[in-house]
Parts: structure tokens; C-alpha cells; sequence
């Protein structure tokens, strides 16, 4: 199962100068509780059952500036002590010693594959900020070529809804941007999203901080952590979807809802039926629908001021349009 096609305006690249600063991709980002130790070496598990093994090829973590090999990795101190103890992963060490301590962390997975690539890029981020009087927000994003059978995105969200606790989370299609060319990129975002609703926008600086007080939104797949899901609304609210085109799984940790048979554009300018599944997961969610964001980067989002329609598309049209 992949995804159908897609319109040349949204699939074709954006170029700034000589270099893409824009494409789109498929992505699953869930916002984590913790993460605890057993927690993170799950999800490295899930990502590398998960990632073609000839894609599995470099590691990142917050002590290191650049990307390393994993066949022949940069360690640190403590990935040297970990080698010589025969631990998995050595190379990830510093990044266990700092969610032992409740510290800010960084642990990332990536094939190499630069955003000019066409068929697309494997990578997992799994990071935690920490915020002066509030803690660790965390949170793990699978990125995905285009071409990707959409069965590993629906699995891997079952498999997280089951194993991981979790806020809440989202998967499906998603701009993907060049940071050094960010404010480009998301002018170049505006304009596409205006016309396609069912593709999300990633800027994980204004949404992390929110991650507790409710979601950004829905895509094909949304993930609702236990704490939201079964407030009396919201259970309500899920309960009714069973006669929907909504798939509602239940799960230990969370509550995955998939909206229709694949994930679509929600096209604006050649409007169908095939985006009401989205409508119906976002009516039946509205509660949680965070109701603050800060703008996104670029010129047309600050000068407009409407990223909070961009999160309420789907419960207010108006706003967005």
C-alpha cells in the first residue's frame, strides 16, 4: 500500500538559488512522556527493525557536531567504556547517561541522504529540550521516502501506541525543508499549504513547548496519549467514530486514529470527499486542539499571523482560508 499519486504543484521541489529547499515526504512524530531509558532503546529496536539495513548508516548525538559512521563510529568517553563492555549502541552512551539524568538529549539515525535526493531519506530524531520551570519535552520523528509502503508507518504507530507513553502524535505526508534556507522554505509552505490541507508543517521549536496542553493537529494518522484520550469528551467522542471512515485502535499507551484508506492532499482547489475523514477525526478531537502557537518562520506566516488557523484548519475552515 503506497501512497496514490500526487500533484506536480505540491511534489515538485522548491529552489532557492541552486539549492531544494522544499520537498515533501511521509513522517510520523510523536510527542513522548519521559523518555525512559527502556523507552529510548525501544524506539532505536522499532527504527532499525523498521529502516532498510543499506540505509542505517550514520549516527548523531548532541556531544558530536557532525554525523559519525556506525561502522566505524566517533565515540566519546563514555562510548568508549560502553564498547569495552559490550553494550549495543555504543555510540549512543552519552545520550543514555542524559536521559538518566533527566538532561537535554539528542540520538539520531540518518541514511546520508541530502534533501536533493529524490527518492528520499530515512532518519529517526529523537530529542529532549529542556525548559526552565517545566521539565524535559520530548519527542522521536521517523522520516520516510515518498514511496514507502504506508504498512510500516501504520505499524510502527501501532507498535509505539503499545509500547511508548505518549502526549500525542501524528503521521503522513509533511513539507520537509533545508534548514539553512528556513525562512524561504516556509514561504514557499504557505503558499502550498493554503491549497493542501493534509500535508503538515514541522517546526518543532513552537510545538514542543505545547506538546502537554493539547495537539497540533490531525493527519492521516493521530496518535492521543492515555491523559487525553480518556477525558469524558474525548472518550465520547472516540466512541462514536466506530461507524465513521475513521480506524480506531486502541492501544496501552494511546489511541491510534487513521483517517481513510491512505493519506491525501485534502486539495482545496479540486475539493472531493476524500479529506472528510480528516474533518471527522478533527471534530471529534476539537477539545484538544491547542488554542496558542507561535508563528512559524517566514515572512508570510509573521505578516498574516494565522499559523493558529494552519493547526484549526480542519475545525475552522474560515481561519485558514
Amino acid at each position: 500500500m503506497q501512497v496514490p499519486s500526487l500533484p506536480l504543484a505540491l511534489t515538485q521541489p522548491v529552489i532557492v538559488g541552486e539549492e531544494v529547499a522544499l520537498k515533501i515526504m511521509l513522517d510520523l512524530t510523536v510527542y513522548l512522556e519521559g523518555p525512559t531509558e527502556r523507552v529510548f532503546e525501544y524506539l532505536l529496536d522499532l527504527y532499525e527493525s523498521t529502516c532498510p539495513r543499506n540505509r542505517l548508516l550514520e549516527f548523531k548525538i548532541a556531544e558530536l557536531p557532525l554525523w559519525s559512521s556506525i561502522a566505524a563510529p566517533i565515540l566519546t568517553m563514555r562510548g568508549r567504556a560502553a564498547a569495552g563492555a559490550g553494550i549495543r549502541r555504543p555510540y549512543f552512551e552519552a545520550a543514555r547517561e542524559r536521559i538518566r539524568q533527566g538532561r537535554a538529549f539528542e540520538a539520531q539515525y540518518w541514511d546520508g541522504m541530502e534533501i536533493d535526493e529524490p527518492r528520499g531519506s530515512w532518519n529517526l530524531n529523537c530529542q529532549g529540550m529542556r525548559i526552565r520551570d517545566e521539565g524535559l519535552f520530548a519527542f522521536a520523528r521517523m522520516l520516510l521516502p515518498l514511496d514507502t509502503d504506508l504498512n510500516v508507518l501504520l505499524n510502527t504507530a501501532v507498535a509505539i501506541a503499545e509500547n511508548v507513553p505518549l502526549h500525542s502524535g501524528h503521521g503522513g505526508l509533511v513539507f520537509v525543508y533545508e534548514p539553512l534556507l528556513l525562512e524561504e522554505a516556509f514561504d514557499a509552505i504557505y503558499t502550498r499549504a493554503r491549497r493542501f490541507w493534509g500535508v503538515d508543517i514541522e517546526h518543532m521549536n513552537g510545538t514542543l513547548p505545547l506538546s502537554r496542553a493539547g495537539i497540533k493537529g490531525v493527519n492521516w494518522i493521530t496518535m492521543i496519549g492515555r491523559d487525553f484520550a480518556t477525558t469524558s469528551d474525548i472518550h465520547a467522542a472516540l466512541g462514536n467514530l466506530n461507524e465513521s471512515d475513521v480506524s480506531v485502535a486502541q492501544r496501552k499507551q494511546a489511541t491510534v486514529l487513521v483517517a481513510g484508506p491512505h493519506p491525501v492532499t485534502c486539495d482545496q482547489n479540486r475539493p472531493d470527499s476524500s479529506g472528510d475523514p480528516y474533518i471527522t477525526v478533527a471534530n471529534a478531537l476539537a477539545p484538544l486542539f491547542l488554542g496558542e502557537h507561535p508563528d512559524f518562520p517566514g515572512e508570510r506566516f509573521a505578516t498574516n499571523g494565522n499559523t493558529i488557523g494552519w493547526i484549526r484548519r480542519f475545525i475552522d475552515p474560515a481561519g485558514w482560508r
